[in-house]
C-alpha cells in the first residue's frame, strides 16, 4: 500500500511547475589539427598542435577555461577574448600538447595508427554540460605530414566517461560515480606502402640470402662454409636489437619479431643442412653435393614464401 502511495506523490510531484529537472547545458566543441609531430613509438607519444573551440549559451560557463586533455598534457595554451556570435558565445584557444599514445604496433612496419585527441570539461559533470561535435568543422589541416605514414580517415565523436570514484569527497557516498560528457577527435594513420617495410628488413633479407650462398662453397671448406652463417646469424641479431630500440616494450610478438625469428631460424637450419651435409661428403661427395644444389633452391624459396606468410597473416 506504501508502495502505491509513495508512486502516486511522485506523479503528483513530476506534473508540478518547477518540479523537472533541468537538462544540461548544451557545448559545442570542435577541433582544428595544426601538426602533428615528434612521433615517438617507444615512449608512446606524440606532439600535436590545434586550434579548439566553443560555442555556448549559458553565461555562467565558461568552457574554454575549464576544458581538459585527458590523455596527455597541455605545453601552452593561447586563448582568444570570448565574444558574442548573435545570442551565442563563442571561445578559441591554440593549444600545443604531448599526448600519451599508446601505440599498435603488432604490425610494425606496416602498422596502422590512430590519434586522439580526448577533451573534458574539468568542473562540470553531464548532469550539467554535456558536449555536442562541431562535425563538419574538426578536422585536419591539408598540411600535416606525419613522417612515414598518411592520413586516411579523421571525425570527431562524443562520448559519456564515467569514473568509479568520489575522489576522496568525504561529503559525496564511498561508491559514488560521476559521468562527464568527453569529445573524441580521432585521428587514422597508416602506412602508404611497403617501402618502409622493405627499408627495415632489407638487411635482414640480405644477410639471410648470404647465408644460403654457403651451400656453394664445398662442406670441407669449413671456414667460408660456415663463416657465411655465422656472420649473417650475428647481422640479422644486431639488426632485431636496432629495430626493438623504437618500439616500446610489448608482451607479445610484433611482425618485425617474427620476420626476425624466422631468419635466424633459417640461418640456424642452414647451418644445420652445412653440418649434415658435410657428414655425407666424407662418405659420398655426390649425395652432398646434389643435396647443396637442391638446398640452393629450397631454402630461399621456403624464406620467400615464410616471410610472405609472417606478413599477411
Amino acid at each position: 500500500m506504501i508502495r502505491y502511495v509513495l508512486a502516486f506523490l511522485a506523479i503528483l510531484l513530476t506534473g508540478l511547475p518547477g518540479a523537472s529537472w533541468a537538462e544540461p547545458a548544451k557545448v559545442v566543441v570542435g577541433t582544428y589539427v595544426n601538426q602533428i609531430t615528434g612521433v615517438n613509438l617507444r615512449d608512446n607519444q606524440v606532439n600535436v598542435d590545434f586550434y579548439v573551440w566553443f560555442r555556448w549559451d549559458d553565461d555562467s560557463l565558461n568552457p574554454l577555461e575549464t576544458f581538459e586533455l585527458m590523455n596527455g598534457r597541455i605545453e601552452s595554451r593561447t586563448p582568444t577574448p570570448i565574444r558574442k556570435l548573435k545570442d551565442t558565445n563563442y571561445g578559441q584557444a591554440r593549444v600545443q600538447a604531448v599526448l600519451n599514445q599508446p601505440w599498435d604496433v603488432s604490425r610494425f612496419p606496416l602498422d596502422t595508427q590512430t590519434i586522439r585527441l580526448v577533451i573534458e570539461d574539468s568542473d562540470q559533470t553531464a548532469e550539467h554540460v554535456v558536449y555536442v561535435p562541431d562535425t563538419d568543422n574538426s578536422t585536419v589541416d591539408p598540411d600535416v605530414d606525419v613522417s612515414g605514414y598518411s592520413l586516411i580517415n579523421n571525425g570527431a565523436t562524443i562520448s559519456a566517461h564515467r569514473y568509479r570514484t568520489n575522489y576522496g569527497d568525504i561529503t559525496l557516498p564511498k561508491n559514488h560515480e560521476s559521468v562527464y560528457s568527453r569529445y573524441t577527435h580521432a585521428i587514422t594513420l597508416e602506412r602508404p606502402d611497403s617501402v618502409y617495410y622493405i627499408k627495415t628488413f632489407s638487411t635482414i633479407f640480405i644477410s639471410s640470402v648470404v647465408a644460403f650462398l654457403a651451400f656453394l662453397v664445398k662442406p670441407v671448406d669449413l671456414d667460408p662454409r660456415f663463416g657465411l652463417g655465422i656472420g649473417a646469424l650475428f647481422a640479422v641479431v644486431a639488426c632485431y636489437f636496432v629495430i626493438a630500440s623504437d618500439l616500446p616494450r610489448s608482451s607479445g610478438f610484433t611482425l618485425s619479431d617474427r620476420v626476425n625469428l624466422a631468419s635466424m631460424g633459417m640461418i640456424f637450419l642452414s647451418l644445420m643442412q652445412s653440418a649434415v651435409s658435410l657428414m655425407i661428403y666424407e662418405r659420398n661427395a655426390a649425395k652432398s653435393l646434389l643435396l647443396d644444389r637442391w638446398c640452393l633452391v629450397a631454402f630461399p624459396v621456403a624464406y620467400a614464401l615464410l616471410c610472405v606468410w609472417l606478413t599477411t597473416v
